[in-house]
């Protein structure tokens, strides 16, 4: 013979307090006077007892209402989560901070190949920048150099950029680490008239300065490679008018073009050809004999010219 056993629960008299404070309808059975609280299904009888039109739309929104929220949250992380500062206000105390930050990038991209692990190893990279209040280093690893050489986003010397990045602190100095493709945007000064190559070897005036992009075009006259570079040079109508095209190695090695010398780069300009070359000005040399180099951003800045073109973009 099987004999049920009922166990009935006595509740704390502050715990009755509440419950039978509570609205009976809502929280009892309609049909075996149970309670229920806020289930809408009876777990005795199985019959089926709806709540207030208030009640059922807290039930079923909060759900939506909170994943929503988190896109919200995730947008707003994007696009205002990070200040945007000056390089000199960040400190010891903004160490780990995510910062948003406009600089000129100030020199070539290094590259930093990784060793011990095969052919398609990848590599690092690091840029200076300055936003006219401090210099500061960017850094980016694996990952983020090689997503960056994927869709065209390596930094070159004169690039207005805007990052987000994150500032880290270390010995007597920080400097920012830059994590994805997507916390860089490049603004690239891309010049539509091509300046006399012999303007900018005299500079009268000083019309030029250290980091302004020109456009160039003239016959090759050497092409010397080195562990650093590719030095292509430049002549105009004649000799005496020449300026010098330089790509550094980093940027072949990123876009892998190159593995241990310049020279390696299958599409170097031959002595002879008429190009056109878009680049950075850097200068060089000692205080009292400084003179300008061209720094191409990428292998794609040296273009074929013809003689018509040449002599046009050379005419004073």
């Amino acid at each position: 013979m099987n004999v049920k056993r009922v166990v009935c629960i006595k509740l704390k008299p502050e715990v009755e307090q509440i419950v039978m404070s509570q609205n009976h309808e809502e929280t009892h059975c309609k049909s075996c006077g149970r309670y229920v609280g806020a289930l809408e299904v009876c777990p005795f009888c199985r019959s089926f007892n709806p709540k207030r039109l208030s009640v059922r739309l807290v039930k079923y929104l909060t759900p939506i209402i909170s994943v929503l929220g988190l896109f919200v949250l995730h947008y707003i992380g994007i696009h205002y989560g990070n200040p945007e500062v000056k390089l000199d206000s960040l400190t010891k105390r903004s160490n780990f901070a995510q910062v948003s930050v406009n600089a000129t990038v100030n020199g070539p991209l290094r590259y930093y190949a990784a060793t011990g692990k095969g052919e398609n190893a990848g590599g690092s990279a690091e840029f200076e920048i300055d936003d006219g209040s401090a210099l500061m280093l960017v850094r980016c690893y694996d990952d983020a150099t090689r997503e960056m050489a994927e869709f065209k986003k390596l930094p070159a010397f004169g690039d207005k950029i805007k990052l987000r990045a994150s500032f880290q602190y270390k010995g007597k100095g920080g400097f920012l680490i830059l994590g994805s493709e997507k916390g860089i945007e490049i603004d690239r000064p891309k010049p539509e008239k091509a300046v006399p190559i012999k303007l900018v070897t005299e500079n009268a005036g000083e019309k030029f300065k250290r980091g302004d992009t020109v456009k160039l075009s003239g016959r090759v006259a050497s092409v010397d490679s080195s562990r650093y570079e590719m030095n292509i040079e430049l002549e105009a109508a004649t000799a005496e008018n020449t300026i010098t095209a330089s790509l550094p190695l980093s940027v072949l090695q990123a876009y892998k073009l190159a593995k241990e010398n310049a020279d390696e780069w299958s599409g170097a300009p031959k002595e002879g050809e008429l190009v056109t070359v878009t680049g950075a000005l850097e200068q060089r040399g000692k205080k009292d004999e400084k003179y300008f180099v061209v720094i191409l951003p990428s292998a794609e800045s040296v273009t074929k010219a013809d003689e018509e073109t040449v002599r046009k973009d050379n005419t004073l």
